[in-house]
């Protein structure tokens, strides 16, 4: 892929959100992500553009040029194994109300699901033994 335009596009769409999804997550105008899409916009701020490249899991280098340098290779996370079923409906909403949050807010829900697992876990392993 040979311009930022189509870079922002297909990564989007790789990640299964839509323009409005991405806007809402960004705080900016879905028109703001249509033109960084159609290349209507002269250019995109700075950070705008590094939460972009975090909410759709691009390195920035790469986004922003199409290339990575070999040096910064070995440092980028490795992409998901195929063998991952892709993610429902459900979990894509999930994940896109999560990024949302606030990070104060992010922790609190995390403990919650995470003491609601270790719950349900405790439970079931009573409901097995009687």
């Amino acid at each position: 892929m040979s311009m930022l335009t189509e870079r922002i596009r297909s990564s989007r769409e790789q990640a299964g959100l839509s323009q409005a999804e991405v806007a809402k997550s960004l705080r900016v105008s879905a028109s703001a992500v249509n033109q960084w899409e159609q290349g209507l916009s002269k250019n995109i701020k700075l950070d705008h553009f590094f939460a972009l490249a975090r909410l759709l899991r691009q390195d920035p280098q790469w986004l922003a040029t199409g290339t990575v340098f070999p040096y910064m290779r070995h440092k980028q996370a490795t992409p998901p194994s195929l063998d991952e079923p892709p993610l429902t409906r459900e979990e894509k909403a999930l994940l896109h109300h999560f990024r949302g949050l606030p990070d104060r807010v992010r922790t609190t829900l995390l403990k919650f699901i995470k003491d609601l697992d270790d719950f349900h876990v405790l439970a079931g392993q009573r409901g097995h033994r009687g």
